[in-house]
């Protein structure tokens, strides 16, 4: 009797522990998993209309919007892959953005997106402890953070 009331017990508690690490599992994982689908499905849904498009930069501030580069243009996609905005665009706009973070930060051959910002398109730069988004039209700062100073 007693033996059967341990081995009920260890293998109730086997079920607990199991079903405490497949939830944190889950928990961990889910998130990634869900937002990597939502992406895939902005992709496709933006693929119909621009099929040249391979890939999209994710970009979260006050909304969640996609960008792509293709050409001599920029894309501004939402979160369900509607067109935003369409602005002009040449490489020598990322190099001109560099070489402000470069003057301003001293941040060298920073990674720099294009995003949204409040009303228009951004640059986005996100370095280290850096974030600041330049507009798109006229290079002007429209947001600056500084994380991680204490």
């Amino acid at each position: 009797m007693n033996i059967k009331k341990i081995a009920l017990t260890a293998g109730l508690l086997f079920l607990v522990v199991f079903l405490i690490f497949v939830n944190i599992g889950l928990n961990i994982s889910g998130p990634a998993r869900y937002e990597a689908k939502k992406d895939e499905a902005v992709l496709t849904v933006v693929q119909r209309r621009f099929p040249s498009i391979h890939s999209l930069y994710r970009h979260s501030f006050q909304y969640v919007t996609y960008s792509a580069v293709y050409g001599e243009k920029a894309y501004l996609f939402d979160n369900e892959g509607e067109l935003v905005m369409e602005k002009d665009y040449d490489d020598s706009m990322i190099e001109d953005i560099q070489a402000l973070v470069a003057a301003d930060y001293g941040i060298e051959d920073a990674s720099v997106n294009i995003g949204y910002g409040y009303d228009n398109m951004v640059f986005a730069v996100e370095e280290g402890d850096l974030m600041v988004y330049y507009d798109y039209d006229t290079y002007e700062i429209v947001y600056y953070l500084r994380r991680n100073l204490i």
